[in-house]
């Protein structure tokens, strides 16, 4: 027999031990018919991942770029106006492997040559309004390097890139920190580099809404981001670069439970096990997410090609799909597939405008486990059930 088919064997015995747990006991009685749970996951894994044994080069500087994002202010920190996440940003954590090319460098070799010493990083955004020309933004990326001169180097490099490709109209001067690059844009933003030791702070703030544009209030808020982020980053206990590898790749199996990203290793992908309130920095309200993860005392959020949320007993995990199904405004309630798990909720994208149809819609799912809850997306609708399905067996499977 071969190895595939005893995998496939032992996920239908899975399925089937699922639905007999958790519709009713197999060969009970009751007084009404349990209704029938089919899970079919296709070809998705219904076996949980051991992410130790799948750790890449890259593996050690991600986890490290998130564990130097849980020191890494939130704009809506500063200002409880920039509610709205940018969706523009699809990579928040940044290592040598994957740093910010940015249409300023050739490739990542050009990057790590020009500017090397890159540990980890983390870039966060925050916004008055969705479309993020529409009233105050703001952008921070900080940087890890090995050593202050890699920094400064760092600061110097990208400076000059990126005043070569755009340049600015005038230098202007960050009160109380000497060391940093400031310019008054081509648009009337607000762009500096500065350094703190091994750290470079990248900071770009605009206001598509001012008028006349003045780069007085930019400049200040972006003081206030650079003075608070250096103050965060005295509590920050940096893995030494040679110990990389010994950041854990999980946090207790959650991430091994997600269903794999296609690509992985790609620019884009989003494998990482993720504090709650480093999450923050990845969605696109977090003001609303931050208070329903308080309600559902969530502590871990696991992300690949899926997400699971830990919430503190079962019924938070289903007052926090409540709260998550209710923040997409931008799409629609929807039938969950046939045959899905108890509780499971859906929302689909509008299907457009005659003059402008949408042929291909997103539906996203959210389902519960115990304490846990998981949200899974698909364009068709056996894909969607497919992935549903393997995502609750992958949750209910043992340890």
């Amino acid at each position: 027999m071969t190895a595939g088919v005893r995998t496939r064997r032992r996920a239908r015995a899975l399925a089937v031990a699922v639905t007999c747990l958790v519709i009713a006991a197999c060969g009970g009685e009751s007084d009404t018919p349990a209704p029938v749970l089919t899970l079919d996951p296709g070809n998705y894994p219904t076996t949980p991942r051991d992410m130790e044994a799948e750790r890449t080069p890259a593996t050690g500087s991600r986890q490290e770029s998130i564990r130097l994002a849980e020191h890494v202010v939130l704009m809506m920190d500063l200002n409880p106006r920039l509610v709205f996440g940018s969706r523009n940003i699809t990579t928040r954590h940044l290592t040598a492997q994957h740093p910010t090319v940015s249409g300023l460098f050739e490739s990542v070799a050009d990057y790590n040559a020009r500017i090397p010493g890159l540990v980890a990083g983390w870039r966060t955004a925050g916004s008055r309004r969705e479309q993020t020309n529409l009233g105050l933004d703001a952008t921070l990326t900080v940087l890890r390097f090995t050593t202050p001169e890699q920094a400064e180097n760092a600061k110097n490099v990208l400076a000059e890139l990126n005043n070569e490709k755009f340049p600015p109209k005038e230098p202007l001067t960050l009160s109380g920190h000497p060391s940093s690059r400031a310019y008054r844009t081509a648009y009337d933003s607000v762009q500096a580099w500065t350094t703190h030791g091994e750290y470079l702070l990248q900071t770009y703030v605009s206001d598509g809404l001012a008028l006349p544009p003045d780069p007085a209030p930019l400049l200040e808020f972006t003081r206030s981001v650079v003075d608070e982020q250096i103050r965060r980053l005295d509590s920050y206990d940096p893995t030494p670069p040679d110990r990389l590898d010994e950041v854990p790749a999980d946090i207790d199996g959650l991430l091994g439970r997600t269903l794999p990203y296609p690509e992985p290793g790609n620019y884009n992908d989003p494998t990482a096990v993720y504090p709650a309130r480093v999450f923050l920095h990845v969605d696109s309200r977090p003001d609303l997410t931050a208070r329903a993860f308080e309600d559902a005392g969530v502590d871990l959020v696991a992300r690949a090609d899926s997400l699971i949320y830990r919430a503190a007993d079962t019924a938070a995990a289903e007052r926090l799909v409540g709260a998550l199904v209710e923040q997409h405004t931008d799409m629609s309630p929807t039938d969950a597939p046939e045959g899905s798990p108890p509780g499971t909720r859906c929302v689909q994208e509008p299907a457009g405008t005659p003059e402008s149809p949408r042929p291909i819609r997103t539906t996203q799912c959210y389902l519960t486990h115990d304490r846990y809850v998981a949200a899974v997306a698909a364009t068709q609708p056996q894909d969607l059930t497919q992935r549903i399905a393997a995502q609750y067996l992958l949750l209910a499977a043992e340890d």
